[in-house]
């Protein structure tokens, strides 16, 4: 009798927890080659998301949408961090005040866009999925705005870090506006 009372209370239990969070019950199926396609088939740059996105390193189909999302935004704040570290030798050898300008507003730039990432990390946490949309378009229009303010070098190494750096967020972006849909 004592165990089918228990029996009874978890069943309970469970059947009022997924009445009031229905979200509980929702499947949250594993990333699957044709939705790395899909992703990868609205982003900006489609071969330098493919690569990434099927990166075995990476584990992307060990994962779901949220998860892929959470290694978008990792490999974002790797490439924001570098970027920036990237920019500080930069402006050390400017050359005149002008390109010093330059450098230290990309500089801030950077500073902006890592906290944009971290801020959609927070939000990804919250299953704020629009506002993570928000922060990722905020870490891709930083990572414009340097470059228009340096007109970068196109031999420079800064170049390939801020084109990187773009395609992680517009990454994000692309797979925030797929769990807005989902969930």
């Amino acid at each position: 009798m004592a165990s089918f009372a228990r029996f009874l209370l978890i069943a309970t239990s469970l059947a009022i927890i997924l009445f009031i969070n229905p979200s509980a019950a929702k499947s949250r199926p594993l990333v699957t080659y044709a939705d790395i396609n899909t992703i990868c088939g609205k982003t900006e740059d489609q071969s330098f998301c493919s690569r990434v996105l099927t990166n075995p390193s990476l584990h992307p189909y060990e994962t779901n949408l949220y998860g892929l999302a959470k290694i978008s935004i990792n490999l974002a704040l790797t490439a924001a961090y570098d970027t920036q570290q990237a920019i500080s030798p930069l402006l050390n050898q400017a050359k005149n005040y002008k390109e010093r300008e330059a450098y230290t507003l990309c500089s801030n730039n950077y500073k902006e866009a890592l906290a944009s990432v971290r801020n959609a990390n927070r939000l990804l946490a919250k299953h704020d999925y629009r506002a993570v949309r928000v922060s990722a378009l905020s870490g891709v229009e930083e990572a414009k705005a340097c470059e228009s303010h340096a007109k970068i070098n196109p031999y420079s190494a800064l170049v390939q870090k801020n084109r990187d750096f773009k395609n992680y967020c517009n990454i994000l972006w692309v797979i925030s506006n797929r769990l807005v849909e989902y969930y």
